[in-house]
């Protein structure tokens, strides 16, 4: 049973108020969630402010609260705990009610704009490989000991990420993954949380909309590194690096005495390729690292995926995972959901992929020139409520790496979608590409040229429709997403399962014959 003593030694410069042997049995930072015998930890977020809730929490069976304001006249004598930071608090104190589960499991976390869920699915599998029972928290879903949920948020509340911990200690967990977002470091989500390692794959341009400049965005995803693992109470705690980013070096050098590990292409790192060949069907080679030589084998495809298999065999020497559960481990994982997915297709060769960044988008379009035969068209948008900044960016990758861009709506949010495609438009004109003319839709699509279509359906569909055998298409943004959100609410949409049913539209022979007619009818002018 935890007293409100014993949360009082857990915590930073706290000054409490009341009777310090009151027990608590739980804890929320929702008044509506609260049961009796449970603390309130109000925290002020982007919408509402906890501390309006205080009375309400305390009426549905409160102990006690936790509260960055002190007690007023109302709530005098309360048991109240005042702290300079709330948001850090929660995951310390849910940690302690939670009975620490980190401390119980080996926990890597894993930060970085692109990478992270592909990093997770390959330790998932190496773990498996060793014998081990593994855990994952991360952006497509929270999974372990054969229980699978859907992820709400890529790092969960504090409170929720300790309960998720605690069931994955139940369940005989050995090894617990969890991506690392900017968000969650900033908002202090991880705290409580006792890592072992901490991983870095990259960092490029991605949620400005929320951290302002690119300086803020690093300093968010640094705190892994100068805060939660100097901080751990593990006694291996170690950084895993990859040196080819250009933010390697600035971290490196803030990371103080922490044990460091490097990965990437570089000569200078410490798990590097020797003889790697990436090719259509995989990649293969030997990866030279502290221990050795290793030789292994994937399935996934393209540079970017080097790298990310890099990343794993540095993280799982680390662990000490033997060099024959790394190599098979890496050869099991077939794919990842929404990551270069294929669709199987005999109408072009058509791939779904999450990338929602410049970067990410250029590296998924890079790795399809290297296995093209034919066109390269690609089916694009951004986020609403998001960076606005990178739309133009993202409109000139998706153009310097296709033939062809169908500019289309992602997840709007509360913008208007056609203002957002205005903006990937800019970016598509600065790369020299033009419109493609209403009076050329029933011809071949042309290099250089570029459609709007703003419902994504439709922008599927009419793809689909001028492709050739030998073409390729990139159905870029939403990836593994089963959902387009429009105005606060979520419509269901996926990306593979409408490319499925437009794939068996286009195989009927009434469609055959309507596109057929559509084709003759058009005139072709300005199609030459």
């Amino acid at each position: 049973m935890v007293t409100l003593q014993d949360i009082l030694g857990v915590l930073d410069t706290p000054l409490l108020r009341g009777d310090g042997s009151v027990r608590v049995t739980g804890l929320s930072h929702d008044s509506r969630s609260v049961k009796p015998g449970w603390i309130f930890i109000a925290i002020a977020g982007e919408t509402a402010d906890g501390h309006a809730f205080i009375s309400r929490a305390i009426q549905a069976g409160a102990v006690a609260v936790i509260a960055e304001k002190s007690p007023d006249t109302e709530h005098e004598g309360f048991p109240w705990i005042t702290v300079p930071d709330t948001k850090k608090a929660l995951g310390t104190v849910a940690a302690l009610l939670f009975g620490k589960p980190t401390e119980k499991l080996v926990l890597v976390g894993i930060t970085g704009t692109n990478g992270k869920t592909t990093l997770t699915y390959l330790l998932e599998s190496i773990v498996k490989a060793a014998g081990g029972f593994p855990g994952v928290v991360g952006t497509i879903s929270y999974r372990w000991g054969g229980s699978e949920q859907e992820a709400a948020r890529t790092t969960p509340e504090a409170s929720d990420l300790q309960a998720y911990f605690a069931s994955m200690v139940e369940a005989g967990v050995t090894h617990a993954f969890i991506e690392v977002s900017s968000h969650g470091l900033h908002r202090g989500r991880l705290n409580g949380c006792q890592f072992d390692l901490g991983v870095f794959t990259n960092l490029t341009q991605d949620h400005l909309d929320y951290h302002g400049n690119i300086e803020e965005y690093y300093c968010a995803k640094r705190l892994l590194f100068t805060e939660l693992l100097p901080q751990s109470t593990k006694t291996n705690r170690r950084a895993v690096i990859n040196l080819d980013d250009a933010f390697a070096g600035r971290l490196r050098g803030e990371i103080g005495n922490l044990p460091l590990i490097t990965y990437g292409i570089s000569s200078q790192a410490d798990v590097r390729p020797s003889d790697m060949n990436v090719a259509a069907d995989g990649i293969s080679g030997t990866v030279m690292t502290p221990r050795g030589g290793i030789r292994v084998h994937s399935r996934l495809t393209g540079s970017f995926n080097l790298s990310n298999i890099l990343a794993a065999i540095a993280v799982a020497d680390s662990l000490r995972i033997p060099f024959d559960a790394i190599a098979s481990g890496i050869d099991a994982v077939e794919a990842i959901p929404g990551r270069l997915e294929r669709i199987p297709s005999e109408t072009g060769s058509i791939f779904v992929d999450y990338a929602h960044t410049p970067s990410a988008l250029k590296n998924v379009l890079e790795a399809l020139h290297a296995v093209r035969t034919g066109r390269i068209v690609t089916i694009m948008g951004c986020g609403g409520d998001r960076d606005k900044t990178k739309r133009p960016l993202m409109g000139m990758e998706a153009a310097a790496g296709s033939d062809f861009v169908v500019v289309t709506s992602d997840n709007p949010r509360t913008e208007e979608p056609l203002s957002i495609m205005g903006q990937v438009e800019d970016g598509i004109l600065r790369h020299g590409f033009t419109l493609f003319p209403e009076a050329c839709n029933g011809h071949p699509l042309q290099s250089g040229r570029y459609k709007l279509i703003e419902d994504r359906r439709q922008a599927i569909a009419w793809a689909i429709q001028r492709l050739n055998r030998s073409d390729i298409l990139l159905v870029a943004g939403k990836g593994h997403e089963t959902y387009q959100e429009m105005n606060g609410v979520r419509y269901p949409f996926d990306d593979r399962q409408v490319i499925r049913e437009e794939l068996a539209k286009q195989s009927s022979p009434a469609t055959s014959a309507f596109t057929m007619k559509s084709d003759r009818d058009t005139s072709g002018r300005e199609c030459s």
